[in-house]
């Protein structure tokens, strides 16, 4: 590799950067348009990345507001490195973007748009480099991949499949699979002595906050039973109803151990009080969320375990609707799962949504040029990883997830006090730079 200074690049480039991540570029319904199909906010971060694609002389593909594909070299064959621009939702402080103690905070810095925007420098700079390069390499950036991930999907309708894809939107050395992923909805005529509930943020969220009236006015029975188990919650009297609060932590749904569900533990407190025989199935349930509540544990570990979270429950005027997420190995599948969800809560679960696992072979040629290079710049030689998460890497198939979290680091993505180490960004220029020329200059 020729001697860029690439420290000097990226702290040249890290206003831009922090321009980036202050775009709180989240989904809002309320302002989708024709030319904005996932809201304001997103479609700024979108135009953001299109005038500097534009600026740095690259052919700019603007598939409906969706998905922008910047593009070089020629056409015979593809590599596309797919990375996002949307984020999930966070409180404002989350987008005033610091950095302190060597970190850069905010949401977006690590899920994703620092690593895609590394992949995008490595590009402008081998652009310049191989002029006449013998393969057509894309940076793809989509807008909804926190929710549906179907603006790949129309990006792929159009123009079809790569040859080879990466997206830096998972873990080092690389994710070589990922774990089947549903969306579960309950929707079910509720009679209980709760008047509303509201818990959780986002299906794939654990659940941080909930919160629910009740009707009762015993105050006192319900704060002794939170002090007795030591729960994260509160209790109070309001216009002779009991209201109560808890507090949980927010993590990825396919990452159990880091969070904890705040609404489990409040159909726990619902059902435990007041003997509620719908929050005590809920309960029965999703206690454990690893598939022990309807008979489908297989492991805690998190390559071959599944999960399962809570991530929206509703109560309201006699209805009741959850929507759930799961990640399951291979070995299980979706409908099997579905009918004991359904059995174990005696509610009818329906599989709105469901991508079967996937998995690439490590052997593959592609896969070892980025595996190679990541052990040559760190000497670790781990193995790849199957993943709990769901990325490009679906939409994709033949596509790999490459960073940014190198191991033995915390996962930080969607989680309050998101950051990504500036040695760690660094690190991963550096690699992604030398992966990129590797697959430029591999002979086909």
């Amino acid at each position: 590799m020729d001697q860029l200074d690439l420290t000097k690049i990226f702290s040249e480039e890290l206003d831009k950067i922090i321009e980036l991540l202050k775009i709180r570029s989240v989904y809002d319904e309320n302002s989708i348009s024709e030319k904005m199909p996932y809201g304001e906010n997103v479609y700024k971060a979108f135009v953001y990345m299109k005038e500097r694609a534009l600026a740095d002389g690259f052919y700019v593909t603007d598939h409906e507001s969706k998905v922008l594909a910047i593009s070089t070299g020629k056409k015979e064959r593809r590599i596309d490195i797919a990375s996002h621009l949307d984020v999930v939702a966070a409180e404002d402080e989350d987008f005033n973007i610091r950095i302190a103690d060597g970190k850069i905070y905010g949401r977006g810095t690590s899920d994703m748009k620092v690593p895609m925007y590394l992949t995008y420098l490595s590009l402008c700079l081998l652009k310049e480099k191989y002029p006449d390069m013998n393969k057509e390499i894309r940076i793809v950036l989509g807008t909804d991949e926190e929710r549906t991930m179907e603006d790949m999907k129309y990006y792929i309708s159009k123009e079809g499949y790569p040859d080879f894809a990466f997206t830096p939107d998972g873990y080092f050395p690389l994710g070589i699979g990922e774990k089947g992923a549903t969306m579960w909805r309950l929707s079910e005529n509720y009679e209980g002595i709760i008047s509303c509930l509201d818990g959780g943020t986002q299906c794939n969220i654990i659940s941080p906050c909930a919160f629910c009236i009740v009707n009762d006015n015993d105050v006192e029975k319900v704060n002794e039973y939170i002090r007795k188990h030591e729960i994260n919650a509160n209790a109070s009297l309001k216009d002779g109803k009991v209201y109560i609060e808890t507090r949980g932590t927010a993590a990825h749904a396919s990452r159990p151990k880091l969070g904890h569900n705040a609404t489990v533990d409040l159909v726990k407190i619902i059902a435990d009080v007041y003997n509620d025989e719908a929050c005590a199935r809920l309960y029965k349930v999703f206690a454990d969320p690893y598939g022990r509540g309807f008979d489908s544990f297989v492991s805690e570990e998190q390559s071959e375990c599944l999960s399962i979270n809570l991530g929206i429950l509703k109560i309201a005027e006699g209805k009741l609707s959850a929507m759930i997420d799961g990640r399951y190995p291979f070995g299980l599948k979706a409908e099997d799962l579905t009918e004991k969800l359904s059995s174990s809560l005696n509610m009818k679960a329906s599989l709105d949504y469901n991508d079967d696992p996937n998995l690439c072979a490590e052997d593959d040629p592609y896969v070892q040029i980025l595996l190679q290079t990541y052990r040559e710049n760190t000497g670790d030689l781990s193995k790849p990883i199957v993943s709990g998460g769901v990325s490009y890497a679906k939409v994709f198939g033949h596509c790999v997830s490459y960073g940014p979290n190198f191991p033995g680091n915390e996962t930080v993505a969607h989680q309050k006090g998101e950051y990504i180490r500036i040695d760690d960004c660094l690190k991963m220029f550096k690699i992604y730079y030398e992966a990129i020329e590797k697959l430029i200059l591999k002979e086909e």
